[in-house]
């Protein structure tokens, strides 16, 4: 029992120390409720501003070329903070060929 009790020490520390930390921030996106349309959520990276959506229902190609749904991770960018609440921030221009 001293033993299992110690396992489960060492697993909640590393979890204990993520959430202190709240790098990551995920918020629910249409269709999240009840399973409706497929679970979505945006996610994030507030210490160095990477954005993604987690979908649990998006087509994914196979080894031998053939589709499928599955979950996945599509990476949305990188934002820059701005100088004041409201404030409207410019794209890079990257987006469009312009950087």
């Amino acid at each position: 029992m001293r033993t299992l009790c110690i396992a489960l020490g060492l697993l909640a520390l590393p979890m204990a120390v993520l959430a202190a930390d709240e790098r990551y921030q995920a918020l629910p996106l249409a269709g999240a409720a009840g399973g409706q349309g497929g679970g979505r959520a945006f996610i994030l990276d507030t210490r160095e501003g990477h954005v993604w959506i987690w979908s649990e229902n998006e087509p994914v190609a196979g080894p031998d070329g053939s589709r499928r749904y599955g979950s996945g991770f599509i990476y949305q960018g990188r934002l820059r903070p701005g100088t004041r609440a409201g404030e409207w921030v410019e794209g890079t221009g990257a987006e469009d060929g312009k950087r």
